[in-house]
């Protein structure tokens, strides 16, 4: 009876076991990207690549150093990202180093990378994960995509909950801080031609943040090419550049040709760490701060 018993209990034991081990083997990571797709994985992730330099700092932002395996030029943040194999650039994809790589996850990028490659990349049955964080809380959610899909929920969510804690820090600080609100702001992302942003990009949203107003809100694209005639109309009291630091000052020292513009008058003629602003990542944070205090504590950088 007792050796019934026993064979009895070491048979459900044995079948629990194997439950498990299929339940745990045929777990589904199941996700939406912000193309709306949802993306299937039978596994995490170990073999990833990265699309766009931003993307490369949400993904160590979310754990995923070791399983980081390819991204593009100018990814240079953190410092050991400049060692990883290089597949090409954000808008110029190089589809054989990609798939020589052999990825389990393609991170990419909605807005920036050519539509055509991500696509064919989709063809040839590499699972893509479309990334376009549009508002600031969408960076803290992506990492904590990015970090189910690779399995590093723990580190993920930990700098998912820093960043929220930190943006309403910044909150508490600058929402008593401001002087001047909706202060007419140019935001000058590109030189030749000249371009800037509209209202639903994220630079946008940094500049209502601090009390400005981007003078291009409405316009349609999310990127757009002003005329320089447009810019001359709508005055903008600040001209905000977001181009390399050398690059920046020759940017802005075009604007110095008209000095009845407001931003040229009173010297409010600024260059900000692109890095900071146009990649959407924590280091977010130190582009609202760096903003802010221009906006507020304006400092000329032509004099």
């Amino acid at each position: 009876m007792k050796a019934k018993l026993y064979q009895n209990s070491l048979l459900l034991i044995i079948l629990l076991a194997h439950l498990v081990i299929c339940t745990v083997t045929h777990a589904q990571i199941q996700v939406k990207d912000d193309s709306s797709q949802i993306i299937i994985l039978q596994q995490p992730a170990k073999n990833v690549i990265s699309l766009s330099p931003g993307l490369t700092e949400l993904i160590y932002s979310a754990g995923g150093a070791q399983y980081l395996k390819g991204v593009v030029s100018y990814s240079d943040f953190p410092e050991q990202a400049k060692e990883i194999p290089q597949v090409g650039s954000y808008n110029a994809l190089d589809l054989e180093k990609i798939i020589a790589l052999q990825p389990d996850l393609v991170v990419a990028w909605k807005s920036g990378n050519p539509t055509h490659q991500v696509e064919q990349l989709i063809k040839l049955g590499l699972t893509v994960y479309i990334s376009e964080p549009n508002n600031f809380m969408d960076i803290p959610r992506t990492i904590n995509t990015l970090g189910k899909l690779m399995g590093t929920e723990t580190i993920s969510e930990q700098n998912s909950i820093h960043f929220i804690n930190e943006f309403k820090r910044l909150e508490t600080i600058y929402q008593n801080k401001i002087k001047s609100k909706n202060k007419r702001t140019f935001i000058q992302i590109w030189n030749k031609p000249v371009m800037s942003v509209n209202k639903d990009h994220l630079i946008s949203k940094v500049i209502t943040f601090c009390g400005g107003e981007n003078i291009f809100a409405q316009a349609k694209g999310l990127t757009s090419a002003p005329s320089i005639e447009s810019i001359l109309v709508n005055n903008p009291d600040l001209i905000i550049a977001t181009g390399m630091a050398d690059t920046s000052k020759k940017w802005l020292s075009r604007w110095q040709q008209w000095p009845s513009l407001n931003a040229v008058k009173n010297k409010h003629l600024y260059a900000v760490n692109p890095d900071h602003l146009v990649r959407h990542t924590p280091r977010i944070l130190l582009g609202i701060d760096e903003v802010c205090r221009l906006l507020n504590q304006p400092s000329p950088v032509i004099n």
